[in-house]
């Protein structure tokens, strides 16, 4: 407000006895149109003026009783009005000066901003190149000299630095030829020092291999030591990012070519100096395994060798040694786990008990690895394979048994050893039967009189005979094995029980393998190898008891026993033993078929080579008793001579009784071969009488002899109506055939062919 202008004139309070507040303006508005009564617009207008002037006449009323002075608000709102149109003039005034003169000025500020700002980033852009190319220079001369005081190591930092820098390059640099040579140059330089530093460090570490048949050479030459240039050119290939390249190369070489070879194979290692170390492998054909002491022992040389070495420093406390020993850790402890302490696991439960000091050797030896860095303190450890010590204990004792079982198997089956009983002892069987029966309630008293009259006694005897030595060493072994297992944990035992089982099948499959040839043309081999089938089958059967008995008192989780295996290698016997006789038939029948007595019906006399191939089959079956006779049991050898003799005669009856003609001199022939047989057949028994007992066909034979020899009168006696010893032995039509091939047709022949029916 402006100083001359006055103020309003004061009334400021307005009066308290004012109605205005009481002025109902609805009423009067309702009153004016009265909405009850229809109405038009002509006939309210007189009402309206009337009611407006009435309205003037209040308003003026009221100015007139107003504590404001209205005419000077009026006055003063006119000068305002007036001042706020000239203010509106000065501001329009100043918007067109600024438009014509100030705006100009700042248009041509800002063109010169634009243009100082270009020149500017001209310059910096000049300026970052520059920064660059000083840099880049910089760098080189830093290798310059670093190449000068021969320090590898700056000579590698400053390259490595400058091919770092130009891999960001500002903005232009990168376009210039001069950074396509400062890069190309610099990677040059750097492979140049690369090579340097491989040739460096290959003469500091060195190896040489002389392999050879019976034996490799390896020369270790190490000339680390601590000393500048040595350590300078560590620290430059530590920076160069090749240090761990090139003792990964030395560790895998360690690893594969020195510790795998020296783990599995007989080594020497000796310090030829404190640079040269000289490792001999040698290769033995037997594959025979080191020692764990003498692997312990050599891998210490081999490690205090390379600590003295490598225990050098590189960078902040870091040593080549806690590398080198960073890579070899979980490789080496696997190799010396794997390859040499899981085989120093026993055998038997004696040297298992005695274990505890090559555990204690193993864990000197870990750590003295700890102290030299190689294995860590925690983590790795040589002994974690005693976790699993029981499982470990029982393969590598089921294999021991196994490969001893196999070397049993594949001895000589000739060596032989007498067992069993001559007969079965009955006072001793009469004993036993007293003792159970007086230990025994009323009901065990019936089963054992039912046991004793369905199980024969000879099944708890075995008959005597030869058997092979090998077989007892085989059932020691197999005692052995059980004794050993119920003095182990149930893991063990149950694995040695598998193992017993496997050693039987185990037998099923080498011995006649390995034996075949023998097993093929010896008989004695085959007699053997029967009585060995028999004698362990004898065995089995009351094995699993004895095993039982042993285990009382334990809770097993699998059933133990042995009879399933019984007939399996009762059979095996058996095969081979029925193979070898059809052999020996089959050459009997050859003997007697390959002679003119397979040619009887063309013949009227037989040769000299009938007589030899009879003499020939009992020279044979006297070859079998030689070499069977005191080998089987008594009653086996009686059987099976008896098998044989009585197929040969059967044959040689067959020979005659299906002839249809026969001469007299022939007959005469074949009755001085066959007496010949019935004369030393008796004598291929160790009783003469068995023949007569168990050759089927031996009076048959005899019967054949006196027909062949004797008269038709004589013929008809022996058949004496059907009742005589020809009836017995003879069918009918064979009986008849005889008599036609022998006798002319007479009529007595005819009488007496007519009473044979």
């Amino acid at each position: 407000m402006k100083e001359n202008q006055s103020p309003p004139s004061k009334k400021t309070e307005q009066n308290e006895n004012t109605n205005m507040d009481a002025y109902n303006v609805e009423e009067v508005i309702q009153k004016v149109l009265d909405g009850n009564k229809s109405w038009t617009i002509h006939e309210k207008i007189p009402s309206l003026v009337e009611e407006m002037d009435n309205l003037k006449a209040d308003l003026n009323m009221f100015l007139e009783t107003c504590d404001f002075d209205i005419p000077s608000i009026l006055n003063e709102a006119t000068d305002l009005c007036a001042e706020s149109k000239g203010l509106v003039e000065e501001m329009k005034a100043c918007q067109a000066e600024i438009e014509q003169e100030t705006m100009a000025e700042i248009l041509k500020s800002i063109e010169n901003h634009d243009k100082i700002a270009k020149e500017l980033e001209m310059v910096d852009f000049s300026l970052n190149i520059i920064t660059d190319i000083v840099n880049c220079g910089a760098y080189v001369k830093l290798f310059e000299q670093g190449r000068e005081n021969q320090s590898y190591s700056t000579a590698v930092e400053s390259v490595y630095d400058l091919l770092q820098f130009t891999d960001h390059p500002v903005d232009g640099f990168n376009q210039l030829e001069l950074y396509t040579q400062t890069k190309h140059t610099g990677q040059l330089i750097l492979d140049g020092l690369w090579e340097d530093l491989y040739q460096e460090w290959d003469k500091m570490v060195s190896h040489t291999v002389k392999p050879g048949t019976r034996k490799t050479v390896i020369t270790l030459n190490m000339t680390l030591e601590d000393t500048g240039p040595c350590l300078d050119i560590i620290r430059a290939l530590y920076i160069s990012q090749k240090l761990a390249d090139k003792v990964a190369e030395f560790a895998i070489f360690i690893l594969k070519e020195v510790c795998m070879p020296v783990v599995k194979n007989e080594s020497i290692i000796y310090a030829d100096s404190d640079e040269v170390i000289t490792i001999t492998i040698n290769h033995s054909k037997l594959n025979s395994r080191p020692t764990y002491s003498d692997t312990i022992a050599n891998m210490k040389l081999l490690f205090t060798f390379i600590n003295n070495k490598f225990n050098l420093e590189y960078t902040n406390g870091m040593t080549l040694m806690a590398m080198f020993g960073k890579l070899v850790r979980v490789d080496l402890c696997n190799l010396m786990v794997n390859e040499c302490f899981i085989h120093t696991v026993p055998n038997n439960i004696n040297d298992l008990q005695c274990y505890g000091k090559i555990t204690l050797d193993i864990e000197h030896f870990q750590h003295f690895l700890v102290r030299l860095n190689v294995l860590p303190d925690e983590g790795l450890s040589f002994l974690s394979y005693m976790e699993n010590i029981d499982v470990l204990f029982a393969d590598c004792s089921s294999q021991h048994f196994l490969v001893t079982a196999r070397a049993i198997m594949l001895k000589d089956l000739s060596v032989t050893m007498s067992i069993g009983h001559e007969k079965i002892p009955e006072e001793t069987l009469a004993a036993e039967k007293k003792s159970a029966v007086d230990n025994a309630d009323n009901a065990t008293e019936e089963a054992l009189d039912i046991f004793e009259k369905t199980i024969p006694k000879s099944l708890f005897y075995f008959p005597r005979c030869l058997i092979s030595k090998t077989a007892q060493e085989l059932l020691d072994l197999v005692y052995v094995i059980m004794e050993q297992a119920v003095q182990c944990s149930d893991v063990v035992c149950k694995k040695l029980y598998h193992a017993v089982r496997l050693i039987f099948e185990l037998y099923d499959a080498v011995v006649p393998y390995h034996h075949e040839n023998y097993l093929q043309t010896i008989p004695q081999y085959v007699a053997l190898f029967h009585n060995n089938c028999m004698y362990l089958a004898h065995n089995l059967q009351t094995l699993g008891d004895k095993w039982l008995t042993l285990m009382e008192g334990r809770e097993l989780d699998y059933a133990i026993g042995f009879v399933d295996l019984v007939q399996k290698i009762r059979e095996l016997g058996y095969k081979h033993l029925t193979i070898h006789m059809q052999q020996q038939r089959k050459q009997i029948l050859d003997n007697i078929r390959s002679s003119d007595l397979n040619c009887i019906v063309v013949k009227d006399v037989l040769g000299d080579n009938a007589e030899a191939a009879v003499r020939q089959c009992l020279r044979q079956l006297q070859l079998l008793k030689n070499v069977w006779i005191g080998v089987f049991p008594s009653n086996v050898f009686t059987k099976l001579i008896a098998t044989l003799v009585n197929m040969f005669v059967d044959e040689l009856i067959h020979r005659v009784c299906t002839v249809e003609d026969i001469s007299m001199e022939m007959a005469t022939q074949l009755t001085d071969m066959y007496t010949l047989v019935v004369q030393k057949a008796p004598q291929l028994f160790t009783t003469p009488t068995d023949v007569d007992k168990y050759v089927k066909s031996w009076i048959k034979l005899q019967e054949l002899i006196f027909v062949l020899g004797g008269s038709l009168k004589d013929i008809e006696n022996h058949w004496s109506d059907g009742t005589g010893p020809l009836a017995v032995h003879f069918e009918v039509d064979e009986l008849r055939s005889l008599i036609k091939a022998l006798f002319q047709n007479t009529q007595f022949r005819a009488n007496l062919l007519s009473k044979i029916k």
